[in-house]
């Protein structure tokens, strides 16, 4: 799957950003959490921003280490929500520190990492963007794990917690990228939206929804992205729609 080919010397710096800043002191951050190597788990969030500041100026030391920022975010919060629970039954690590101690050190480090790099790169007046999307995100993180039957017994307060825990992050990254690309205030609700609708059919889709609910979403997205100008990165993201509506077995465990 190659679905940002067309951006890959962009992602190729992002990653390059992202690789440097997990080495700590005592090794790398893989070293202590296991960490998702699949494409989209790597590249969905930071081609997203990347895109959508392409739509209206070329990419930039800005840009990449925008979207370095959001898969930091993305990736403290997946270390954050695979933090091992007790559960009857299941072995526990012969090392705690493993699945508990690691996990929350490394996730806080990553925060930490989207702070600094904001700082570096000149655009710390995101700051309380992101600051605000963290707190969404957990805290709808938080409701999702008090209420494991939320999608039967509420499914509107359900659709809400996939919006604030998945669809936010790749709406916020969509309208950074905008507008830090000097978007107007029209182009830059769009490509929110765009993001949001992206993010809600992934958000569903891993977690198993009916095609229904998740084509609804996806044909939101498809209808903003008709008002696209044509080109590789319009392609790119009818592609995931594409990819959406064929409920891919593949594509669940590749988006998270």
């Amino acid at each position: 799957m190659q679905i940002f080919q067309h951006i890959n010397d962009d992602l190729d710096m992002v990653h390059k950003l992202i690789h440097k800043n997990l080495f700590i002191r005592t090794g790398h951050i893989k070293d202590y959490v296991k960490q998702d190597v699949s494409y989209l788990y790597n590249n969905l969030r930071p081609a997203l921003v990347l895109i959508c500041h392409r739509l209206f100026s070329p990419a930039n030391r800005q840009t990449v280490a925008l979207a370095a920022v959001l898969q930091f975010i993305f990736m403290a919060s997946q270390v954050h929500i695979r933090l091992l629970e007790d559960r009857p039954g299941e072995e526990k690590p012969a090392d705690t520190r493993t699945g508990y101690q690691f996990p929350v050190l490394v996730g806080d480090y990553l925060y930490g990492r989207f702070f600094t790099t904001l700082c570096n790169a000149g655009i710390v007046h995101y700051l309380k963007n992101m600051a605000e999307l963290i707190c969404t995100m957990n805290k709808n993180e938080v409701m999702e794990l008090n209420n494991p039957d939320l999608a039967s017994t509420d499914p509107l307060a359900y659709h809400e917690v996939i919006r604030g825990e998945c669809a936010e992050l790749l709406a916020c990254g969509a309208y950074l990228g905008a507008d830090l690309a000097g978007a107007d205030n029209f182009a830059k609700d769009k490509l929110y939206q765009l993001g949001l609708n992206l993010g809600m059919a992934f958000g569903l889709l891993v977690r198993n929804a009916p095609a229904k609910q998740i084509n609804e979403y996806a044909g939101k997205a498809e209808l903003i992205l008709t008002q696209l100008p044509s080109g590789k990165d319009k392609e790119s993201l009818q592609k995931l729609l594409d990819l959406c509506a064929a409920e891919n077995t593949t594509l669940k465990r590749m988006v998270v």
